[in-house]
C-alpha cells in the first residue's frame, strides 16, 4: 500500500486546514491536519496518529503505519494458505 502525502506550506496557511489521504486505489485512509504554529498531524485508519514539524517526518510516520500493516496482512495470508 502507498500513501503520497501532499507537498503543503505552512507559511502561507492562514487558517488550520486539512487534506483527505487516499490510496493508490482511491480509497479514504485518513486525514492530515496542518496549520502556522501547530505543526502538522496525520490520522490514519481510524486509530493511528502523529504529530509532526516536517513534511518529511509526516511521510516516514504514514510509510511505517503502511509498512506493518502490509506485513501483517502479508503473514495472515501466509497463515491460511498453510
Amino acid at each position: 500500500m502507498r500513501i503520497k502525502l501532499p507537498e503543503t506550506d505552512l507559511k502561507s496557511a492562514q487558517s488550520l486546514s486539512s487534506i483527505e489521504l487516499k490510496d493508490e486505489g482511491g480509497r479514504h485512509v485518513g486525514q492530515y491536519f496542518f496549520a502556522k504554529g501547530h505543526g502538522r498531524t496525520v490520522f490514519l485508519f481510524g486509530k493511528y496518529k502523529g504529530t509532526f514539524k516536517t513534511h518529511a517526518e509526516c511521510q516516514a510516520f504514514i510509510d511505517g503505519v503502511t509498512a506493518v500493516i502490509d506485513d501483517d496482512r502479508n503473514s495472515r495470508s501466509k497463515e491460511t494458505k498453510a
